[in-house]
């Protein structure tokens, strides 16, 4: 095989966003093409041909999956044909950087990327977080939202649910656009505070303020490194008996799984792992749910206490 030669397997909206974010790591000399079965109707993406599989396998270089489903198919069928696969992180020493900060820049360079059709979709898919029947709600209830954090708040699709139960609100988020985007959107609002974080951690946050965080829908996407170093200043910003509750993959199937080619962008992490993960944070952990989320036993969610 070519090394240093790629095919992206998917010349859809995923294909795309991949391959954008690799021309903006300066990269896109390295991807020769691309590979999809509407190749007779996408016959080239950007300026690069879209080939058959047929047509790829002879070029010898390796793919990078880069689709919205059936990565695990596509997967077997190389496997089959001992054609050789990576994760776009793998691409990571390229440009000097370690897998996971490389993960994480893909992550939000994505959902900037598709921000608009994403989060439309996203603020009209609300009931199974909030319907009163859903173990979200139940567990939600638990929290003390006298001074709570949302993590990862996107563009603020949640607080509609909460804002006349909690005394202060503050959304955080990596995106600077989603903040923004918050600020305007709430700008009528007093008692919500903003913060664009890093992505990893809470490091302007004041340690022991916070009576709850929670985080929907966006932790099943974070490296399992990354999710480490987030429980560990969750543990530090809560009061003594706050409360922390989060949405997670329940993903461990394939440990090299990551967020453009798994199930629904589930990066590695189960139920069990987090567990641990929360108690060598400091954590007990009241409760944990697995649930179905388009897969079964996919993501699970999590009710986390700082007993002090």
């Amino acid at each position: 095989m070519t090394e240093d030669r790629y095919i992206i397997y998917g010349a859809g909206r995923q294909g795309k966003g991949c391959y954008e974010f690799l021309k903006n790591q300066g990269l896109s000399a390295y991807i020769i093409g691309f590979c999809d079965k509407r190749h007779k109707e996408i016959q080239s993406v950007y300026d690069k041909k879209v080939y058959s599989y047929q047509e790829a396998k002879e070029l010898g270089a390796k793919f990078i999956i880069a689709v919205a489903v059936g990565a695990e198919e596509i997967c077997d069928m190389l496997d089959a044909d001992g054609r050789e696969y990576c994760a776009l992180d793998e691409l990571a020493h390229l440009v000097n950087k370690n897998k996971v900060e490389f993960n994480r820049e893909y992550c939000a360079f994505f959902h900037i990327d598709n921000m608009d059709a994403y989060f439309e979709d996203a603020e009209t898919e609300l009931d199974g977080f909030w319907n009163a029947e859903t173990e979200f709600y139940r567990l939600f209830s638990q929290l003390d939202l006298t001074n709570v954090i949302e993590l990862a708040c996107g563009r603020g699709r949640h607080v509609k649910q909460y804002i006349d139960k909690a005394g202060r609100i503050t959304l955080v988020d990596i995106l600077q656009k989603n903040i923004d985007f918050c600020r305007s959107r709430f700008s009528d609002v007093s008692n919500i505070s903003y913060y664009c974080n890093d992505g990893y951690n809470l490091k302007e946050l004041k340690s022991g303020e916070y009576t709850a965080l929670f985080s929907y829908d966006a932790m099943v996407h974070f490296e399992l490194i990354d999710i480490y170093e987030y429980l560990v200043d969750i543990y530090r910003v809560l009061v003594p008996g706050g409360k922390a509750l989060i949405h997670h993959s329940n993903n461990d199937e394939d440990y090299k799984a990551s967020f453009e080619y798994s199930k629904k962008g589930r990066n590695f992490m189960s139920k069990k792992i987090f567990a641990h993960l929360a108690y060598r944070a400091g954590f007990t952990v009241v409760e944990q749910q697995v649930i179905d989320w388009g897969y079964k036993d996919l993501d699970c969610i999590t009710l986390l206490e700082k007993v002090n």
